[in-house]
């Protein structure tokens, strides 16, 4: 029995290392461009344990999507305000499961083929009706305010080294920059709530 505990924790741990490193190749290059044993070699793995804890490649993408929006939802979930859980959508942070989405769509995909549901944003929306709706009917449909604050999100992280260039803010640094537009975002969508809060 200690054995068969031993082999579980084992395969949870390579299981884990080579999603890390899917993730990471995933956003780098774009799934059509990296091989199964490409992310063997990243994550420090036999090639041939892929298909046996993961199976295809299409299973492993589907795997990385689904940890990613599954993590997400924890996040949103967990926050003990719901200004903490647009808080974490609105900050600097890794831009990788921007990076990787881009990469499938410029590749011809789907990205909502590859998850059943939609954890993360689910979770987001479930947070605004529960918190606000009843309290702030004046403000759009919790889920369009889900989908916007997500979408000014992936944006910026797709698109904010380029608009930092364009908009001639390059005397800041791109870590500075991100701050202070998320930032700004969170501070108008605040002022948004408090103000259908106290109408």
């Amino acid at each position: 029995m200690a054995e068969g505990k031993i082999d579980q924790s084992a395969r949870q741990r390579d299981t884990d290392s080579i999603v890390t490193a899917a993730r990471a190749l995933f956003a780098e290059r774009g799934p059509a461009r990296v091989s199964l044993r490409e992310v063997a070699r990243e994550a420090g793995v036999n090639y041939g344990l892929i298909h046996q804890y993961v199976g295809s490649k299409e299973a492993l993408l589907r795997l990385v999507f689904t940890r990613s929006s599954a993590g997400w939802a924890d996040a949103f979930s967990d926050a003990d305000r719901l200004e903490d859980a647009i808080g974490l959508l609105l900050r600097p942070k890794s831009d990788t499961y921007v990076r990787m989405l881009a990469h499938l769509i410029l590749e011809g995909r789907n990205p909502a083929e590859l998850e059943d549901d939609t954890p993360a944003l689910q979770a987001l929306t479930r947070r605004l009706e529960s918190e606000l709706v009843p309290s702030a009917p004046v403000l759009p449909d919790p889920r369009i305010q889900a989908a916007v604050i997500t979408g000014i999100s992936m944006g910026w992280g797709l698109f904010g080294p380029y608009l930092r260039m364009l908009a001639g803010l390059t005397d800041l640094s791109q870590d500075e920059l991100d701050r202070r537009v998320y930032d700004y975002v969170r501070q108008v969508f605040t002022e948004r709530i408090e103000a259908a809060v106290t109408d």
